[in-house]
């Protein structure tokens, strides 16, 4: 490697893999209208996020949400189009989001609780997503930040290369 080549390598967004929706099915207790909610503010959440998209944990954590929002309702708008802007390296348009980051991360948090008490792998799975979601969007959320220590304890830790593909490798990435 070069001297030029060593401070040429620029963080970059990769694309989540979604080639089959995982939640976007009937047997989710959860409503096609509901995941598509989810899934725009989530959206709006990461395209709105004041960081410039230039640091590789950013871009890791957008592809994680975006994938998130995908895998939800895997033709909303709002995570379509920000997943597009990302993957171009083109610049956010700001998306009037329908849940303030705060409302969002509660919301996540009591959809999941309520997703582990219907049981079954899907909604449990989605449950641990929603709940590491919950935590990125509201670090101050100390009942989502509990939930989601509880479930990696009594479930494991939430497996995103599962969900959006081998991305970045860095520490503590789960």
């Amino acid at each position: 490697m070069t001297y030029e080549e060593s401070f040429s390598a620029e963080p970059k967004y990769i694309e989540p893999e979604v080639k089959e929706a995982r939640f976007d099915k009937s047997t989710v207790n959860l409503l096609k209208v509901d995941r598509d909610k989810l899934a725009s503010s989530v959206a709006a959440y990461v395209a709105n996020s004041g960081k410039d998209g230039t640091n590789g944990s950013d871009l890791d954590t957008a592809r994680r949400l975006l994938g998130f929002a995908l895998h939800l309702s895997p033709r909303n708008r709002d995570a379509v189009i920000a997943n597009f802007q990302f993957k171009k390296g083109l610049p956010r348009k700001k998306i009037q989001p329908e849940y303030s980051p705060v409302t969002l991360a509660e919301v996540l948090q009591s959809r999941a609780k309520f997703l582990i008490k219907n049981g079954g792998d899907l909604n449990v799975s989605l449950a641990g997503y929603m709940l590491f979601v919950a935590v990125q969007v509201d670090s101050t959320n100390e009942t989502a930040i509990y939930e989601l220590e509880m479930y990696r304890k009594d479930i494991g830790p939430v497996n995103w290369s599962s969900l959006v593909g081998e991305g970045p490798k860095d520490k503590g990435s789960e």
